[in-house]
C-alpha cells in the first residue's frame, strides 16, 4: 500500500478524492473524548477451586451456547436459566481467570454482582441468585464470549502463547456479537483519518436534482483508495428508495451500488422502511454476507425486544479503533407508512439514557465513536427528537454524521462538545471529515463538503484547474450497473397494470385552471391508501392524460414523473378555505398551484383574489369557513406540506407514506384490473 508523509496524503486525498474543489478548508475541532473511567462495584464471591471438573448445563431449551476460535484456540460459553459455563484454553491462566471474573463483575454488575464462580482447570460456572432472561442470556454470552478473546488476543500479542494457527486478521468479537473489521494494519502511531459521508440521496444514482450521481462518487472513491487505506464511507439513511431505479426493485439495486462501491455503513432512514421491514432486514442480511456493508440501528427492537439490525460496528485503522453506532429516527413510525414498521419500537422516551449506555460501552472497546444517525436538526416530529438535542445530552459522541433533515452544513455544525456533519440530499455534496490520529487519540482538524457542480464542472474550482483537472470520468463498473438496471426497467416500466373505461384529461391548461377527472381520481387513491378525510394536491405536478385502454406503470410515472410522498396533514375548516383561495386566486390564468382535491368546492371566478370560495363540502357536508377549532386529517404531498407553491396552510405532519406514483399505480390496478 502507498504510504505518503502527513502533509502529502492530506493534499493528494483532498486533490483526488474531492478533487480538492473546495477552495477553503475549515478549522472547526472537536475535543478528544474524555477517557471512561468505571467505578468498582462489591466484588462476587469466588469459590476456591476443587478437583472436580464443573457441572455442564442440561441439554435444553433454555441453554443458550456459542463459542469463538482464535488462533486455533477455541473459547466455548453456555447460559441456562441461572447458570452459565465458560470453557478456555490453557492460554487463559487460573490467575487469569480470577482476574478477568472480577473485573467482569465490575464492569457489569446489574448482570453479575450478586453471582458466584466456581473456577476449576479451563472451566469456570457462574451462578446467579435469580433467573435469567432470555435477553439476559444473550447478553451475558456475548460478554463472556468477547472479554474471554480479548484474553487470547493479548496473550498471542504479548508473547505469553503461540498461536496454534496463524490468522492474518485477529476476529475480536464484541458484546451483540459483532466481529471487527481490519481496515489498515500498517502500525502507523500517527496518520490521517478520513470519514467520507453522504445522507438523503433518495435514490438519484445518476446526475439529477442537482447531484453529482453515483459513477462520479466511485471515481472519487477510488482515486482516495489508491493513497490511503484509512477512509470509511458511511451514509446517514434514505438511500434505498426515492426512484424507479430503486423503488421497482424494491431498494436491491441500491443495495448492489453501496456494496460495489465500497461503502462501510449505513444507518435506515425512515424512506427506506417504505418496502416494509422485513425488506429492509433482507437487504441488510444480503449485504452482511457478501460485503463489509452493515446496516447499523441501535434504537429499532422487535415485539419481542430484540434489536432488529447490528446496533454498532467497530473497524480497526493500525491500532485505532473507530466505533460506529447506527441510530434511527422514533418518527419512522409516523414518517413512513405505520404498516411498515407494524411490531417495530423505536427508542425514543429514553432515548438519551440508552444511548449514553452505548456510547459508554462504546468507549470501552474502541478509541473513537461515530454516531450515523438519520436523526435531523429539525424537531417536526412526534417525539422532537434531533441530532443537536442528542449531542447536548450524550456525552462522548466524537462526531455525529447525520441525516433526515436534509440539512447542509458546510463545516459542520458544533453541538455541545460534538461536531455534526451533513451534506444536504440528492448527492448535491459529498462530505469529507479529516481526523487527525496519534497515538490512538483522535482529532478532527477539517469539516468540508465537495459540492457535485464542481465535479461535474471542475472548470469551476480554480483549485481543481491548478492541478490540471478537466474532466472526472465516469467510473466504468458502476455505469455498466446503471445501465443494465435501465434496460431491465424499461422493460418493467412497459408492463401493463390496469384497464380504464374512459380518458382521463391531464392536460397543462385543465389540471391548472380546474378541476379534472384525472386530478379527482389521483385524490382520491391519496385518500384511500392514506386514511385521510380527504386529499388536496397540486395541479403542477399532473404532467400527462391516461389514454382510454390499456395503462402501463411508464404511463402512471408520466401523469406522475415527480418522487412526491404522501403525507397527512392536520388542517381546520378555516385554513382548508384559505388553502383553495390561495390555489384559486390566479384564475383565470393557468397556475402549477391550482387544488386539485376530493372535496367539493363551488366558487365565483368573477369575485376578486382571496374571496372567491364560496362554499366547501366534504362528503355533501358544508364546512365552515369560520371554524378553527375542528381539527380534520389531509393528504397531499411532501412538497406542499413543505410550503411549496405557497401553501402554508397545512399543519402538524401526522403521518408520510409511499410515494404517489406507486400508490396512484397500485389504486388504478384494484380499481381497473386488466382486461
Amino acid at each position: 500500500m502507498k504510504r505518503f508523509s502527513k502533509s502529502i496524503s492530506t493534499v493528494l486525498l483532498v486533490a483526488l478524492l474531492a478533487l480538492t474543489l473546495v477552495g477553503c478548508q475549515s478549522t472547526a475541532k472537536t475535543e478528544a473524548a474524555p477517557e471512561l473511567v468505571v467505578q468498582p462495584t462489591e466484588a462476587p464471591s469466588i469459590v476456591a477451586p476443587t478437583p472436580e471438573a464443573a457441572e455442564t448445563p442440561a441439554e435444553d431449551d433454555g441453554v443458550v451456547r456459542d463459542s469463538v476460535t482464535l488462533y486455533g484456540y477455541t473459547l466455548s460459553v453456555s447460559v441456562a436459566d441461572s447458570s452459565a459455563t465458560i470453557e478456555y484454553p490453557t492460554v487463559v491462566t487460573q490467575d487469569d481467570a480470577e482476574a478477568f471474573l472480577l473485573a467482569l463483575g465490575a464492569k457489569y454488575p446489574e448482570y453479575l454482582s450478586s453471582a458466584t464462580y466456581r473456577i476449576a482447570d479451563g472451566v469456570t460456572t457462574v451462578t446467579t441468585p435469580y433467573v435469567l432472561t432470555a435477553e439476559d442470556k444473550a447478553v451475558i454470552l456475548d460478554l463472556f464470549k468477547s472479554e474471554l478473546a480479548a484474553y487470547v488476543e493479548a496473550a498471542i500479542a504479548s508473547g505469553a502463547a503461540e498461536p496454534l494457527v496463524e490468522e492474518t486478521v485477529s476476529a475480536v468479537v464484541y458484546p451483540y456479537d459483532v466481529t471487527e473489521i481490519v481496515k489498515n494494519t500498517q502500525g502507523d502511531k500517527e496518520f490521517d483519518l478520513y470519514v467520507v459521508h453522504t445522507n438523503d440521496v433518495h435514490a438519484r444514482v445518476v446526475p439529477s436534482d442537482g447531484g453529482m450521481g453515483y459513477a462520479k462518487l466511485a471515481t472519487l472513491l477510488n482515486a482516495a483508495r489508491d493513497i490511503t487505506d484509512n477512509i470509511l464511507v458511511l451514509d446517514a439513511g434514505d438511500v434505498t428508495h426515492g426512484t424507479n431505479f430503486a423503488n421497482l426493485f424494491q431498494g436491491s439495486t441500491i443495495n448492489d451500488l453501496l456494496m460495489m462501491m465500497g461503502y462501510d455503513a449505513v444507518s435506515p432512514g425512515n424512506h427506506d422502511f417504505n418496502y416494509g421491514y422485513k425488506s429492509l432486514v433482507n437487504l441488510a442480511t444480503v449485504a452482511e454476507e457478501t460485503s463489509e456493508l452493515r446496516y447499523l440501528a441501535a434504537n429499532i427492537t422487535d415485539k419481542n425486544g430484540y434489536l432488529v439490525f447490528q446496533p454498532y460496528q467497530i473497524y480497526k485503522f493500525n491500532d485505532f479503533k473507530v466505533c460506529v453506532i447506527g441510530l434511527t429516527t422514533p418518527d419512522t413510525k409516523t414518517k413512513s407508512h405505520p404498516r411498515n414498521t407494524e411490531g417495530l419500537s423505536f427508542i425514543a422516551d429514553d432515548v438519551i439514557g440508552s444511548l449514553q449506555t452505548m456510547i459508554d460501552m462504546a468507549h470501552e472497546y474502541a478509541d473513537y465513536v461515530i454516531v450515523l444517525g438519520h436523526i435531523g436538526v429539525d424537531a417536526d416530529g412526534d417525539t422532537g427528537i434531533t441530532s443537536t438535542y442528542i449531542c447536548e445530552n450524550v456525552k462522548g459522541i466524537d462526531l455525529f454524521v447525520d441525516g433526515h433533515s436534509h440539512s447542509t452544513f458546510e463545516n459542520g455544525l458544533q453541538s455541545g462538545d460534538t461536531l455534526i456533519v451533513s451534506t444536504g440530499e440528492y448527492l448535491k455534496n459529498v462530505g469529507v471529515v479529516e481526523i487527525h490520529v496519534k497515538d490512538n487519540v483522535g482529532t478532527i482538524t477539517t469539516a468540508m463538503l465537495i459540492p457535485a457542480e464542481e465535479v461535474l464542472d471542475p472548470s469551476t474550482s480554480e483549485l481543481a484547474a491548478s492541478f490540471g483537472i478537466t474532466q472526472i470520468p465516469d467510473d466504468p463498473e458502476v455505469s455498466a450497473y446503471i445501465e443494465k438496471v435501465n434496460t431491465e426497467l424499461d422493460a418493467v416500466l412497459d408492463t401493463v397494470i390496469a384497464s380504464v373505461p374512459t380518458a382521463f384529461d391531464g392536460a397543462r391548461q385543465n389540471v391548472r385552471t380546474k378541476k379534472t377527472n384525472l386530478g379527482n381520481l389521483v385524490a382520491a387513491a391519496m385518500t384511500e391508501v392514506s386514511g385521510a378525510d380527504f386529499s388536496i394536491t397540486n395541479g403542477g405536478g399532473i404532467r400527462a392524460s391516461l389514454a382510454k385502454g390499456d395503462v402501463t406503470l411508464g404511463d402512471v410515472n408520466d401523469v406522475l414523473p415527480f418522487t412526491n410522498t404522501i403525507t397527512v396533514c392536520e388542517i381546520t375548516p378555516a385554513e382548508i378555505y384559505a388553502a383553495l383561495e390561495w390555489g384559486y386566486r390566479m384564475l383565470p390564468e393557468t397556475n402549477g398551484g391550482f387544488p386539485q382535491t376530493d372535496l367539493q368546492v363551488v366558487y365565483s371566478k368573477y369575485a376578486p383574489a382571496g374571496s372567491r370560495i364560496m362554499r366547501v363540502l366534504l362528503n355533501g357536508q358544508l364546512l365552515d369557513k369560520n371554524d378553527t377549532t375542528t381539527i380534520y386529517k389531509v393528504a397531499t404531498n411532501d412538497f406542499l406540506a413543505a410550503g411549496g407553491d405557497g401553501f402554508t396552510m397545512f399543519g402538524k405532519v401526522l403521518t408520510e407514506g409511499q410515494m404517489l406514483n406507486e400508490v396512484f399505480a397500485e389504486y388504478l390496478s384494484t380499481n381497473y384490473p386488466v382486461k
